[in-house]
């Protein structure tokens, strides 16, 4: 496509798409099309921070500046149970369900409170160590390779910094994170519709 064909599509486009696409689509896309985008940002009279949202996607981080934009979640109340005095941190809930010859597994995201976050491991380890193991051969195998990961990350859970699955939610999140900044109340909305 030429840049006159993405200039006439992104004017064609409704308000929220180019809302979403500023704040999580943004990856990869070419350098002029950031002209186009901040164009149709300023036409709509739209908020001006969708472009650092656009531009926070396409840029290289380091481990502080990621734990730097971690610290805006942590320090939020939990999505989960309403919690303000706990610092949140985020965790991955690995379950197995089996049904003879059919294994499905999966590894949730969660982010929440230390209390949340062992409740959702604890759920996947009773879940996984009640239906994980009736599917042939996987069921047999990723049952205790699951539980064990469970148990691995609930010890993640209780730090005091970041751990790796905030940052990773972090880093997965920071188009939206850059963004809204500012906006505690569009913070906790992006938390919680990433919960599981």
């Amino acid at each position: 496509m030429d840049i006159e064909d993405i200039a006439r599509n992104y004017e064609r486009m409704p308000d929220h798409e180019i809302i979403r696409i500023a704040t999580t689509d943004a990856r990869g896309l070419r350098p002029e099309v950031f002209s186009i985008i901040k164009d149709e940002i300023r036409k709509r009279n739209l908020d001006p921070d969708l472009l650092k949202g656009a531009i926070a996607q396409n840029k290289e981080y380091t481990k502080e500046e990621i734990e730097h934009y971690s610290k805006l979640l942590q320090n939020l109340p939990c999505p989960i149970c309403g919690n303000a005095t706990s610092k949140l941190n985020g965790t991955l809930s690995y379950t197995v369900k089996s049904f003879i010859l059919f294994t499905s597994y999966r590894a949730d995201p969660s982010i929440g409170c230390p209390d949340c976050l062992d409740k959702k491991n604890n759920d996947a380890i009773l879940s996984t160590a009640l239906l994980g193991w009736w599917g042939l051969p996987w069921g047999l195998i990723k049952t205790p390779v699951y539980i064990y990961k469970n148990i691995n990350a609930k010890k993640q859970n209780r730090i005091i910094n970041s751990n790796d699955a905030l940052l990773g939610f972090t880093l997965m999140n920071i188009g939206e994170i850059e963004t809204y900044k500012d906006n505690t109340e569009k913070l906790k909305k992006i938390i919680k519709s990433r919960n599981y």
